[in-house]
């Protein structure tokens, strides 16, 4: 018998060392998932194969002789005749493949086998995952075979995946592309999360390698060539999807990546959640999400692994949103200097001057990044001079300098950071830290400078808004569309940002010209969002909308006047009256 996990490559060796015997027919490989009983066992042994065929002929001809004899139909007692004379002369090798997936008692499976060993003098090979931790209700059927197997089995061959050895075969199997040659250069890094999820299936990991490589094909080249963010987001992406392959995640969990329970360590008898397993087994992986912080945003990672499919194009701008990938092939910055701890002398001090010069020189900052390097300058400081609050200050008052020359980057959608704290740590890269009285008020003083930058940028917003209302109107509806990554204006007051009269006349050119149902469900959808009433002047300004809408419709005819009614009948739902918004 050869035992091991399942997918750990059973079948592939026992098919590649009897390749010759099996190709002459000196050896027959028997599945024997689903097998339930002795018929459908005589049946799998004799299934694909030309004997197969003759056998179902004879069947259907001693059906026809009964009938002709007026004796009934005996076409399964032929059938039977002849399974048994080609059962007798089966080959001398007998492959018995998934074993623990056969549906029969262990007794009577292992007596079936035995039969051709004790009376035939046969060979036989058991290909099983027999010894695992199972569900209760298999625990029984598990110890049943393990006391019988010793009376049948004369030796047992333990075999563990070669993740080492299969990988290059894999890689050379993926389709030629951009995924393939990335893959080439980085075996150690695949070798490395696949130790480091312990599940040893190899199909797995062949899948999700494919996979990874198939999102890697579609990928611009300034994504690509970005070496440390590529890095992440491979590591992390492979150690999601082996976790939803092996059923220790499914892929609505996915969605809770943002959620920091999923990562935190459960309190007395609660249970932990599905994601937690996966994080402590990938502590370099961003399986917390945070607050779009993560290299792999929270709506791209279920689409690409949950769904399995996403448009390039997205896949593309929403990795583009992370702020991650800066088209450059030597690690940033920001993540040499985060292991500062372990550098050299000479390398520590080297990137410690970069680090001031990044902060108190540079007009071009990346918010992620710039509080990664001030905390750390700080705790070098603070630890080393005892003068952290000194700097502490200057940064402060540096952030401010920057957001009064709008030098900050603004929150996305006056909600998307680029970096996260929700955790009550901050979170950029899949690196973190706690805040202290030092570094929270650099923090807060950032949050406070993207905040005043998206309202600076809210009228140029509404001009790119109205933009896309008219000439691509699926993107403008992707804008307002919910989302876990906060990448839109789902949760964010910007309608009453643009002109009430031009998006009105926006509207109606689209109802008049046969766009009724299209524009009607956008508006449904922007509706939506007030519910339960909010953005109190969101509703002030539909209500200009509105009566712009009336006016255009009088002003047309009665025909669209008509039509106008009903369309505000069939779509309007933003909130009215008194009450509305409140």
């Amino acid at each position: 018998m050869i035992e091991a996990p399942w997918g750990a490559g059973k079948t592939y060796l026992v098919k590649r060392e009897f390749k010759d015997v099996l190709s002459s027919d000196k050896a027959r490989y028997v599945t024997l998932n689903g097998v339930s009983d002795r018929k459908s066992f005589r049946r799998a042994l004799l299934a694909n194969t030309s004997e197969a065929k003759l056998m179902d002929a004879a069947g259907k001809f001693g059906d026809v002789v009964g009938k002709l004899a007026k004796v009934g139909n005996v076409g399964s007692f032929v059938q039977d005749a002849v399974e048994d004379r080609l059962i007798n002369n089966l080959s001398d090798l007998l492959i018995f493949d998934d074993v623990e997936r056969c549906e029969m008692s262990p007794g009577e499976l292992l007596g079936l086998i035995n039969e051709f060993v004790e009376h035939q003098s046969k060979n036989v090979v058991l290909c099983a995952f027999i010894e695992r931790d199972d569900a209760d209700g298999n625990l029984k059927k598990r110890d049943d075979f393990l006391s019988r197997k010793e009376k049948v089995v004369g030796r047992t061959v333990k075999i563990v995946a070669d993740a080492r050895s299969a990988l290059p075969e894999f890689i050379l199997a993926m389709p030629d592309g951009h995924g393939k040659q990335w893959f080439n250069s980085k075996e150690g890094l695949v070798l490395e999360v696949f130790s480091s999820a312990t599940h040893s299936n190899l199909r797995v990991l062949r899948q999700c390698l494919h996979d990874c490589g198939r999102v890697i094909d579609v990928l611009d080249e300034e994504i690509r060539i970005s070496t440390e963010s590529m890095i992440r987001f491979v590591r992390t992406f492979l150690a999601l999807s082996m976790a939803v392959a092996t059923g220790e995640v499914n892929s609505q969990q996915l969605l809770e990546r943002s959620d920091h329970r999923c990562v935190m360590r459960p309190k007395g008898s609660e249970n932990s959640h599905p994601l937690y397993t996966c994080f402590l087994q990938h502590p370099e992986a961003e399986i917390y999400a945070g607050n779009a912080a993560s290299i792999l945003p929270l709506d791209l990672g279920f689409s690409l692994i949950g769904v399995g499919y996403e448009d390039p194009d997205k896949i593309n701008s929403a990795l583009r949103s992370t702020g991650q990938f800066d088209g450059k092939e030597e690690t940033p910055l920001w993540a040499r200097f985060v292991n500062w701890r372990l550098m050299s002398r000479d390398d520590l001090e080297k990137a410690s001057q970069e680090a001031k010069s990044y902060i108190f020189d540079s007009e071009e900052i990346m918010p992620g990044p710039y509080l990664h390097i001030a905390h750390d300058l700080i705790t070098i400081a603070e630890n080393g001079a005892g003068d952290g609050s000194k700097i502490a200050n200057e940064i402060k008052h540096q952030i401010e300098k920057l957001a009064k020359d709008d030098k900050i980057p603004p929150a996305g959608h006056g909600r998307n950071y680029g970096w996260s704290d929700e955790l009550g740590t901050f979170s950029f890269g899949g690196y973190g830290f706690t805040p202290n009285e030092l570094t929270m008020p650099i923090i807060e003083s950032m949050r406070g400078a993207q905040i005043k930058a998206f309202e600076k940028s809210r009228v140029h917003e509404a001009k790119r808004l109205l933009k896309l209302l008219r000439v691509d109107l699926d993107a403008f509806g992707r804008e307002f569309s919910w989302n876990n990554g906060g990448s839109g204006f789902y949760e964010t007051e910007i309608l009453n940002q643009i002109d009430a009269d031009e998006f009105a006349e926006v509207v109606f050119g689209y109802v008049t010209s046969g766009g009724f149902e299209v524009i009607g469900g956008q508006l449904k959808a922007l509706a939506d969002r007030h519910r339960p009433n909010n953005f109190l002047e969101e509703v002030v300004w539909a209500k200009t909308v509105k009566t712009k809408l009336e006016a255009l419709a009088e002003e047309a005819g009665h025909l669209e006047k008509a039509r106008m009614v009903w369309f505000l009948g069939f779509h309007w739902k933003f909130p009215e009256g008194e009450d509305a918004g409140e």
